[in-house]
């Protein structure tokens, strides 16, 4: 099975980021990213596979349970090339030890993959739009001047997997889900809505 694990953001920051994402898919009629139907949310690993979860979920509800949630900021606007753009997220420094010692712990699995944008190099962000690049200067003009700014908590982990593909859009439902300071909740492969 395939897995990623992103921190899911609440409201006001949903409901802001699917706004962003409704009205960049209408406008500009690229509509990838709305599609994926995946709720506001950091990624922290990308995409790993395994027949064996169960030793990253006993990982991940230690980490949760030894680990207090902390702040990080959700505004302003950046983009990869010219070819995602998306929503900053900037973890304050508590955020930052958090992750490293996240990343500490998942490195304890041998055998678990890390990409050129995982870990150290994980550059914390909330997609709005991807495959963008044809329209990207009209996007970016379109966005100018429109950033709203959020405090926000790195305060859950969610085990996302792999449910099937349609239409050349990935999907995915929420396997588990920790919350930083108190442990797990199953979900029982509901959609990625914690």
């Amino acid at each position: 099975m395939r897995y990623i694990l992103p921190c899911f953001f609440p409201s006001p920051i949903r409901e802001h980021h699917q706004a962003l994402v409704d009205e960049i898919a209408t406008r500009f009629d690229l509509r990838y990213t709305q599609r994926q139907a995946i709720p506001a949310h950091v990624t922290l690993k990308y995409h790993f596979e395994t027949d064996d979860i169960a030793a990253v979920e006993r990982r991940l509800e230690s980490f949760a349970r030894a680990h207090a949630p902390a702040p990080l900021r959700v505004g302003g606007f950046g983009h990869f090339d010219e070819d995602v753009v998306f929503v900053t997220v900037t973890p304050s420094a508590a955020a930052r030890s958090l992750l490293t010692a996240l990343f500490a712990t998942l490195r304890e699995l041998p055998w678990l993959p890390w990409s050129p944008h995982d870990g150290a190099y994980l550059r914390p962000h909330m997609t709005v739009v991807e495959y963008c690049r044809p329209r990207f200067p009209e996007i970016w003009r379109h966005l100018e001047g429109r950033a709203s700014r959020f405090d926000a908590m790195l305060d859950n982990l969610a085990l996302l997997r792999q449910v099937g593909e349609a239409d050349g859009i990935t999907r995915w439902a929420v396997h588990r889900a920790f919350t930083l300071g108190g442990g797990a909740r199953a979900t029982g492969g509901a959609s990625p809505r914690p």
